[in-house]
């Protein structure tokens, strides 16, 4: 079950299709890379063209890629969700207010900076 809590949104407009609760760059592109820039999560799916909603500031559930701590920062995952910052990670966007093993949800606070 996916949910989300949204204390800040703003308008994206697509320019690579997304699912709902994808990490969307500065571009309005789906993140496919590791420690990328983090614009917002998507609330909706998209084509490209599309305007929906990002979320910037809040809580939602989003896929784990690796073994992820309660109290872990947070930074995109190349397939896809979030995996713990390491030292050098620069783009931290979020932390995991639950754990989580990889592959399963851990619930996290957006903080898009």
């Amino acid at each position: 079950m996916q949910y989300f809590h949204s204390v800040f949104s703003d308008t994206l407009t697509a320019t690579t299709a997304f699912d709902a609760y994808d990490l969307v760059d500065f571009n309005d592109a789906k993140i496919t890379a590791d420690d990328a820039p983090v614009k917002a999560v998507a609330l909706n799916p998209a084509t490209p063209g599309l305007d929906v909603a990002g979320m910037m500031i809040g809580r939602t559930r989003l896929r784990a890629r690796g073994a992820i701590a309660k109290g872990d920062k947070l930074i995109s995952a190349a397939a896809g969700g979030v995996k713990t910052a390491s030292g050098a990670s620069v783009n931290v966007f979020a932390r995991a207010l639950t754990a989580a093993a990889d592959g399963e949800f851990v619930a996290v606070f957006v903080f898009v900076k």
